[in-house]
């Protein structure tokens, strides 16, 4: 994009659309995210590097499910009230301890819940389904092959997969990992983001609200965002509007695998972002054509990308979750994408033709209406649940029209 000022006003000549920003962006850096392996008691949350293969069979040995006897099943086809079969008791096996003697016809052994199926038997009979009689049991009802037994690799088999790779680890999966015993779990290293805003008129939670002075929101929103996510995040506070300052931050976050940065983006006369980032790495875009967030820029430092998001919060958020967003996913090493539904406008609609919109709003069942307050209030990302997208050909959409919307996350 080239811009020229005329008569004090900056007049931006070529605008990159929202679609060729990704484009451009995808071509000028890949996205290979670092492996690492962690302790099975750190993995939660993280992300799956790899297919996890079951190193065992679950369970590993035939296991009874009932307290019981386990028996050879055809010995007892035959049994009825009025002809009872009688097994003679030979071993007692808890769970944890192993059989030390196999069923022949004829005979049995009691096996606790959990406790291993010792060979030759294929069933357990329930103990309340039996009676004790002088060192053996006596049965009145046959049982079926397998009956009461779960099988060896019932529940999970050797060499299959159990996660796949790109798999975010909740505290089940944690348990599933623990039941296989594993101890090391292969994972993509969590991506650290430098985050810090601009302006003079910035200030930080805790600082004295001097007429004038704004509290500082944005970083805290992304940053916050981020970590929930797995990210780890380095808070760079407030760089003043000088291009030095600015500097100083981008190089203070020179080790980070992205950087992100909010206000000082557009073309005013304080507005210094460009030139450092230019002095820092190479600008690859700066203007796109949608609303909010035109002057929004994106830069490159060493396959490390640098995103200028607006300084009003609205406007900020707007674009932190439909354009940094998917690119968070990506550095992750997440195969996920923004999801979007079809819903139906509650109001009229005005847009600004020739550029695409993005709308915060409030959902409620399969409708949506504005909460967009202008781009400087905090309100209205508060309430957003959703982003809906309005096309550059569209000067207004109608109540009842359709929506394509962005559902937010949180």
């Amino acid at each position: 994009m080239r811009v020229i000022s005329s008569g004090g006003f900056v007049k931006y000549l070529k605008l990159d659309t929202y679609e060729e920003v990704i484009e451009k962006i995808n071509d000028s850096l890949s996205f290979n995210p670092k492996k690492e392996k962690v302790a099975l008691a750190d993995c939660l949350g993280r992300v799956t590097a790899e297919d996890i293969i079951s190193p065992i069979d679950v369970p590993d040995f035939p296991k009874s499910q009932m307290d019981g006897y386990a028996v050879r099943s055809d010995d007892t086809f035959n049994a009825s009230e009025s002809s009872p079969v009688k097994l003679k008791i030979i071993e007692k096996i808890d769970a944890g301890s192993s059989p030390k003697l196999s069923i022949e016809r004829g005979l049995c052994s009691y096996v606790a819940t959990g406790a291993p199926v010792p060979n030759g038997a294929d069933s357990v009979v329930m103990i309340e389904n039996t009676q004790l009689e002088d060192g053996a049991i006596v049965i009145t009802r046959g049982l079926a092959p397998g009956e009461n037994v779960m099988k060896k690799g019932f529940d999970i088999k050797k060499e299959n997969p159990v996660l796949s790779k790109n798999t975010i680890i909740s505290p089940r999966m944690v348990g599933l990992l623990s039941g296989l015993g594993i101890e090391i779990v292969s994972v993509y290293k969590k991506p650290k983001i430098g985050i810090f805003s601009t302006g003079n008129e910035i200030i930080l939670p805790g600082d004295a609200l001097e007429y004038g002075k704004t509290y500082d929101v944005n970083s805290f929103y992304i940053s916050s965002k981020l970590r929930k996510i797995g990210c780890d995040t380095l808070l760079l506070g407030i760089a003043r509007d000088t291009k030095d300052d600015i500097f100083s931050k981008l190089n203070e976050a020179k080790d980070c695998d992205m950087i992100i940065l909010s206000a000082g983006a557009s073309k005013g006369e304080r507005d210094f972002v460009e030139e450092a980032i230019k002095s820092f790495g190479e600008l690859i875009i700066h203007g796109i054509s949608i609303k909010p967030g035109k002057p929004t820029l994106v830069g490159l430092k060493e396959e490390k990308l640098i995103f200028g998001l607006p300084g009003h919060p609205t406007s900020s958020f707007v674009i932190f979750n439909v354009l940094v967003m998917p690119f968070i996913y990506r550095i992750l090493g997440l195969e996920k994408y923004l999801e979007i539904k079809k819903l139906v406008s509650g109001e009229r609609i005005y847009s600004t033709k020739g550029r695409k919109d993005f709308l915060p709003v409030i959902i409620n069942g399969n409708t949506v209406n504005s909460v967009f307050r202008g781009s400087g209030a905090i309100s209205s990302f508060l309430k957003a649940e959703g982003v809906a997208i309005i096309s550059e050909t569209t000067e207004y959409v109608d109540k009842g029209e359709e929506l394509e919307v962005i559902i937010l996350e949180d």
